[in-house]
């Protein structure tokens, strides 16, 4: 085991202590499932110890085990820098293009991912943003940033 894991067990240990001790303080019932303030509920009871958060519920793993979430649905169409400020107001982020195309190809349910137009991803440069999914999950292009597209975020967890 090396250091960081070691870490984070400790961590855990401390967390799981301070909760027993102090109670579940901010925290409300919800349809049977603990939920924290923020919407993401813990890991179900029957979950390892150190079994990752799940996603929220507007959200899904990009694939099975993943520590990144992607939004089922997309959201309204922004020039990117709205859409990136607007991710990151819900404390989330646009999606990396490698997580956007990870999704598309893995996560079942995921809403208009494809053929409908494209979405756009975290990479920019120069005022020129990538963007994804117009007729694939391998169709990809880039665009001025100006121009509204639609998005969806991601969030680590």
């Amino acid at each position: 085991m090396d250091a960081m894991e070691s870490l984070s067990r400790v961590w855990l240990a401390l967390v799981l202590v301070l909760s027993a001790a102090c109670g579940r303080i901010g925290y409300e019932k919800r349809a049977g499932v603990d939920a924290a303030p923020d919407g993401v509920p813990d890991a179900p009871p029957d979950a390892p110890p150190d079994a990752p958060p799940m996603c929220a519920a507007d959200m899904v793993e990009i694939i099975a085990g993943s520590s990144v979430c992607i939004e089922i649905a997309q959201r309204g169409n922004d020039p990117w820098d709205i859409a990136k400020a607007a991710c990151e107001a819900l404390g989330r982020r646009l999606c990396a293009d490698a997580e956007w195309y990870t999704g598309c190809v893995n996560a079942p349910g995921l809403m208009n991912m494809t053929l409908d137009d494209y979405e756009w991803v975290a990479e920019e440069a120069g005022g020129v943003a990538q963007k994804r999914g117009n007729s694939s999950c391998e169709d990809m292009s880039s665009h001025a940033v100006i121009d509204p597209y639609g998005y969806r975020c991601c969030d680590d967890r």
